[in-house]
């Protein structure tokens, strides 16, 4: 009796949520702006998705969406194979997702009902706006909702994704759940979802890890809304010119005819396509050339600075978004990018699908989701790895020639090299 009474306790502790975070912005102290400590509204944060901010975010969802996930199966000793269409893996993509499962035969499965539905998302999306959305979601707002519509039997028929800025996880005072249910406002109505409706993408956030994400456009907020106000700034200015770029001071007082004719024939002269021309006056004058203030070129440099700021927050490296660069920092710019940004992304989208959508087609846990590795070989190691590997008998030539896709040939089965055997 004890140990029942123990086992139920634990049991009813699992279930019991931690007690709600206070709703306050971690980074909304450390805003720059002194006079307004809240936090940026999901308007605006919306609108500063522009400039750098959306190269990145859009960089990010795009090379993500361009991993879609691929529905395996695992089978242990003793199990009975399964009765869907699968193909053998590759060696190097078995070994990969082995690491997984150690001690279990994995195949890719082609042909299944939830296959169907992530192609076929619903009639205004397909599976790459699917994939895109989910990430530039997150990467604006830190989270990201998948709307469930399930036929008669339970089973999802369609995905909706529903615009993060208008979704909020809502939690009642006492309960113990997570999450009570969704409240979708996008205009005057609200809608309430379940949360078994729900599929909540996020990403981590120190300050509330249970409801909403932390954003890396909130993150880099500051420096977004930085450049946002300088462009603003030198917009402004030049609307509102009011310097000229050159004076024109008369050796002796003229009249006002006498002057709006000069500066009439100085403007048809050298404006526009007459620019760099010569102005031959009848009279004595004493031109004036205006130059740019070396405070603009200071403020330029922080501009780039702030551009560096905003790309770190996102991940993306610095040699996307410049054209002063070359082919080798691109290529490690691209192997970076995959193994830092996207390679996490990934595994976080691809572990929440596994936890809460694959269990509504598979109670029996065999089946699992993974994209695949955006990280690109390294064809030098992999071609040095290939040559030991024959060197030293670890595999054969018909094993190396299966990986490429080529048929076997005879003298492909001894181990070692042709020139190292005993014919």
């Amino acid at each position: 009796m004890p140990s029942l009474l123990t086992r139920w306790l634990a049991r009813w502790r699992r279930k019991t949520a931690p007690p709600a975070g206070s709703g306050m912005d971690p980074l909304g102290a450390t805003w720059w702006d002194a006079g307004r400590r809240r936090p940026p509204l999901a308007s605006e944060l919306l609108a500063e998705l522009r400039n750098t901010a959306y190269a990145c975010a859009s960089l990010n969802a795009a090379v993500c969406a361009s991993f879609p996930p691929r529905l395996y199966v695992s089978t242990a000793p003793g199990e009975p194979p399964p009765r869907c269409a699968t193909r053998q893996l590759a060696p190097a993509q078995a070994r990969r997702l082995g690491q997984r499962l150690p001690g279990r035969c994995i195949a890719e499965v082609l042909d299944h009902p939830l296959l169907t539905l992530l192609r076929q998302v619903n009639p205004v999306h397909n599976a790459f706006d699917l994939w895109e959305l989910t990430t530039l979601y997150q990467e604006v707002f830190g989270c990201a909702y998948w709307l469930l519509r399930r036929d008669v039997l339970g089973v999802p028929r369609e995905i909706w994704v529903l615009p993060s800025q208008h979704v909020t996880p809502r939690r009642q005072p006492g309960s113990s759940a997570v999450v009570d249910y969704y409240e979708y406002r996008p205009g005057g109505q609200a809608q309430r979802f379940a949360p078994e409706e729900i599929i909540h993408f996020r990403y981590p956030d120190p300050g509330d890890p249970y409801h909403a994400g932390l954003s890396p456009l909130r993150a880099a907020f500051d420096s977004v809304l930085l450049a946002s106000e300088y462009r603003a700034f030198k917009q402004a200015t030049w609307d509102n010119y009011a310097l000229p770029s050159a004076i024109v001071s008369p050796e002796e007082a003229l009249s006002p005819e006498e002057r709006a004719r000069l500066e009439a024939q100085w403007n048809q002269v050298c404006r526009r396509g007459g620019a760099g021309r010569i102005l031959v006056a009848d009279t004595g004058l004493r031109v004036h050339l205006l130059s740019h203030r070396p405070a603009d070129l200071a403020a330029l440099a922080e501009l780039r600075a702030t551009k560096e700021d905003i790309a770190n927050a996102f991940g993306v490296p610095l040699a996307f978004l410049t054209s002063e660069t070359n082919l080798a920092n691109l290529q490690a710019a691209e192997a970076q990018h995959a193994r830092k940004a996207i390679r996490p992304r990934l595994r976080r989208r691809d572990d929440k699908l596994n936890e809460q959508l694959l269990p509504l087609f598979d109670p029996s846990g065999r089946l699992f989701l993974a994209s695949d590795d955006p990280v690109p070989d390294d064809r030098q190691a992999a071609l040095a790895e290939q040559e030991c590997d024959l060197r030293w008998g670890v595999r054969t030539i018909n094993e190396v020639r299966q990986e490429r896709g080529l048929p076997p040939v005879p003298w492909g089965e001894a181990p070692g090299p042709p020139h190292r055997r005993n014919w």
